[in-house]
């Protein structure tokens, strides 16, 4: 029985490469990359994916979880279709989304109107807690990859207490338009916060993420790693002196889509194990690094943990 819980999207993603050439199309999306880095330090029986699949998704997800070691039985269908999105990366590794749906592209409908049928998909293929099966909760972890709207919030009022570590990877979506209070007000209870530079930002005055980490802290939040890409990231816990910056593990990037999320499945996982914030944060750095290694889901699931293994003590000497 699974007792490590990503709750997220399966998508079909078609990553368009900063420079000149053919974009790739894969089954993809976060719950997938969340479960690809987790599976790395964790025995996969141990992690349950929980997803909605609208029909037309490409291959057999089932079999590709399958063959990860991982089991199907959290996938939901849902009668809709899958959300489909160009991923277009610019040389310094930003990212644009763009739906590929043709109702989401629309030439006929205002600007106002397509953002809410988009979110209104997301929404729609967005695993909710009560999705999550019979007998899975309590739960020694849970993960919550990033969901539109006020799915987060309500996720979080039902699973606060059913899992003994929470964490969250914002959306964007709702996070830019938060300060510090108004994210941890909403969020309330959770073991740890895992935004990326995109959602907070517009919080980090000249680029101060030490401040803000600490301000995070005040607000509410008792761990947070703040996730600046080839930066590495920023781990702090409240009340036990200033943040600790880890860097990011060496890489030979083909794709960047899925790292922040490899490196969330991974953190929660390896907090949910036992080990340390510093320790999470290393091996979720590794799994971040194998993932952008190789493009698209089925390949980041095919990944090896004897590798991750190889590859974790290069970073045991560079956390400062």
């Amino acid at each position: 029985m699974p007792d490590i819980l990503i709750l997220g999207q399966i998508t079909v993603d078609h990553a368009v490469p900063a420079e000149p050439g053919p974009w790739r199309a894969s089954v993809g999306g976060n719950a997938l990359y969340a479960a690809a880095g987790a599976r790395l330090w964790c025995d996969p029986a141990r992690i349950g994916v929980v997803a909605r699949l609208g029909h037309g998704l490409p291959g057999d997800v089932a079999g590709l979880l399958e063959a990860a070691g991982l089991t199907p039985a959290g996938l939901r269908r849902v009668d809709t279709e899958p959300l489909v999105e160009w991923l277009l990366y610019e040389p310094d590794g930003s990212r644009r989304t763009l739906p590929r749906n043709p109702s989401l592209r629309d030439p006929h409908a205002d600007a106002e109107t397509l953002r809410g049928r988009y979110l209104a998909q997301l929404e729609a293929v967005s695993a909710a807690a009560d999705d999550v099966p019979a007998g899975w909760l309590p739960a020694v972890a849970v993960h919550l990859a990033p969901q539109v709207r006020a799915r987060h919030e309500a996720s979080v009022a039902r699973l606060r207490g059913l899992a003994g570590f929470l964490s969250v990877d914002p959306s964007p979506h709702y996070a830019r338009g938060r300060d510090e209070r108004a994210l941890a007000e909403m969020l309330g209870g959770i073991s740890a916060f895992l935004p990326s530079r995109v959602e907070v930002e517009h919080l980090a005055s000249g680029g101060d993420w030490t401040a803000l980490a600490f301000r995070l802290g005040a607000a509410g939040f008792g761990e947070i790693v703040i996730k600046l890409g080839g930066e590495g990231c920023l781990l702090y816990r409240a009340g036990e002196g200033g943040p600790v910056r880890v860097p990011a593990a060496p890489a030979a990037v083909v794709d960047l889509t899925g790292a922040g999320d490899a490196f969330c499945g991974a953190y929660a996982a390896c907090r949910a194990l036992g080990r340390s914030p510093a320790d999470a944060a290393r091996r979720a750095a590794v799994a971040a690094a194998m993932v952008v290694e190789c493009a698209g889901a089925p390949a980041a699931l095919a990944l090896s943990p004897a590798e991750a293994h190889r590859r974790l003590p290069r970073l045991a000497a560079g956390t400062r």
